[in-house]
């Protein structure tokens, strides 16, 4: 023969409640960080940090719009490319190498035939010779800013 079902009302538990329940049972070793995690909340509230990132939430498309188009510019463009261009000539540096000639200029003056000598190598001859190209290349870019009136 068939046993009845006990009938069973369904309420949604009340996620305030199991919030508290839950923090309530958290282990005691976490108690510190919890309480560590409410003080930085609390002084990004003091200084306005949520506000800031709450209004660009809300303004997440005119934001993203924005910044697209900052990024997408030809100078952000062109300025991305000359880092690159520069980092790559960084990373080839060896450091030691500039740490051992700074500290030779701190401790001895070189004489004047050391320093043409210097000044006469290759290395240097081409690092002028990118200097120059370099001074040449701006000095164009501020004669065209100059003859087209922008400042």
């Amino acid at each position: 023969m068939a046993v009845a079902v006990e009938s069973r009302t369904y309420t949604p538990p009340d996620s305030r409640l199991d919030l508290v329940r839950r923090i309530e049972s958290a282990p005691r070793e976490h108690a510190e960080a919890i309480l560590e995690a409410y003080d930085v909340l609390q002084r990004l509230h003091n200084t306005g940090a949520l506000a800031l990132v709450t209004g660009l939430l809300g303004a997440e498309d005119t934001v993203i719009d924005k910044v697209t188009d900052v990024v997408s510019s030809k100078q952000a463009v062109t300025a991305l490319r000359i880092a690159m261009i520069l980092g790559n000539v960084l990373t080839s540096i060896d450091a030691d190498r500039v740490h051992a000639a700074v500290k030779e200029a701190e401790t001895r003056t070189p004489s004047l035939w050391k320093l043409l000598r210097t000044a006469c190598s290759k290395e240097v001859r081409r690092a002028a010779g990118l200097g120059l190209s370099l001074a040449q290349i701006f000095g164009a870019s501020l004669l065209a800013r100059k003859s087209s009136g922008r400042t």
